[in-house]
């Protein structure tokens, strides 16, 4: 009897010792760690910029030093297996293509911004594919060049996007889409992007990497219609334009073409006695505008500063051009020339991984802006200090 007893509560203590690890095991499973990433960084900046267009009130060309900040703060979540939701705020204010504050007002407060909010459907997830749709504001899902001609690396996209690939060990076929909103207008036609991109990658022998592809970006319902001006300074950003509407006293800046910016690029990674290189490549044109229609960009970079490796570091070089109506002003490229369109330079860059997570960087532009009327220099030095977590 007493045997029995042992016997049959030794099972029980089994019993309960399985019931509890299994309870343990699906509270560790619900955890919201296991499910939700935070991740955010800071930048600090220095910057000098000697613009020739402008003076000062005294009529002299000067240098405009400044120390900036930018800070961000994400989240992304995965409730089930096929969906991600990501949010992100950051540092700035309407500007669409910078994050950044600017130090020196006081003390006051610096603002923070929704810069994305997104659902990330994985409609196939195989070995030999994928296909994700993205809805809400959102990460750019285009493939973008190191340095590019048509995106600012802090633009944000919004609207509904497609991301597929295809591939095997030979190489890969990546096609995007875009369905994407610009500006939402109460009496008139909404600016739209309709947006696809095809490219190829081909897997090269001594881990080399070959990267080739399109875009077509149509943007509609934008000649004769008011520049796209966060500033409210009927600024368009390099872009030709022709009276608009009239708003009390001000005599608003109309855009004067149509823009469908159609672009080639192409991106070579090779491992040189264990250096990465990457040479790219990429030009455009508006095949919607009659004149100052045209891009083009090149450029290399030498070495990879990663986070995770103390000690590593990149360097690199790269042109652009742009001329005026080529494509979108408001959405390129916010140091090149000052932003916007109608420009030309260099870009000279360095990064340095001092610790982990934690980097410096040095980029030097030197360029022309207004080329297509009477072009004046525009130089610009910046030193960063990147935090990451």
């Amino acid at each position: 009897m007493k045997q029995q007893w042992r016997i049959g509560l030794a099972g029980a203590m089994v019993l309960a010792g399985l019931t509890s690890a299994g309870m343990a095991a699906d509270a560790a499973k619900a955890s919201w760690t296991d499910t939700v990433k935070v991740k955010g960084d800071l930048r600090y900046r220095y910057e000098a910029i000697r613009d020739d267009a402008k003076t000062d009130s005294d009529g002299d060309e000067y240098t405009r030093e400044r120390h900036r900040i930018r800070a961000r703060l994400g989240v992304e979540a995965k409730p089930v297996e096929t969906l991600k939701l990501g949010m992100e705020i950051s540092t700035g204010s309407d500007d669409p293509v910078s994050g950044n504050q600017t130090l020196g007002d006081g003390f006051t407060k610096k603002s923070f911004e929704l810069s994305k909010a997104y659902a990330d459907f994985a409609l196939i997830d195989e070995e030999a594919g994928a296909l994700n749709a993205i809805a809400g504001k959102m990460k750019n899902p285009f493939i973008t060049m190191t340095e590019d001609l048509v995106w600012d690396s802090d633009a944000n996209p919004e609207g509904l996007a497609l991301q597929g690939e295809i591939g095997n060990d030979l190489g890969s076929l990546l096609a995007n889409g875009g369905y994407l909103w610009v500006q939402e207008r109460s009496s008139a036609d909404d600016l739209m992007l309709y947006a696809g991109q095809l490219a190829a990658k081909v897997n090269l022998p001594q881990d080399a990497a070959l990267t080739v592809g399109g875009a077509v970006y149509a943007f509609q319902d934008i000649q004769g219609e008011d520049v796209v001006d966060w500033e409210d300074e009927n600024n368009s950003f390099g872009n030709r334009t022709i009276d608009g509407s009239v708003s009390g006293d001000t005599t608003n800046r109309a855009y004067a073409s149509e823009f469908t910016p159609v672009v080639l690029f192409a991106k070579l990674d090779l491992d040189v006695a264990g250096l990465p290189v990457c040479l790219f490549g990429q030009s455009l044109q508006n095949v919607d505008a009659d004149d100052q229609d045209q891009g083009f960009m090149g450029g290399l970079k030498l070495g990879k500063a990663d986070n995770k490796k103390p000690g590593s570091w990149q360097v690199g070089y790269s042109y652009a051009e742009l001329e005026q109506d080529a494509t979108v002003g408001f959405l390129t490229d916010s140091d090149r020339w000052g932003g916007g369109t109608d420009g030309n330079g260099h870009r000279i860059q360095g990064k340095y991984q001092v610790m982990k997570n934690v980097q410096l960087g040095a980029t030097f532009l030197s360029g022309e802006k207004d080329i297509a009327s009477d072009s004046t220099d525009y130089n610009r030095f910046q030193l960063d200090l990147a935090v990451k977590f």
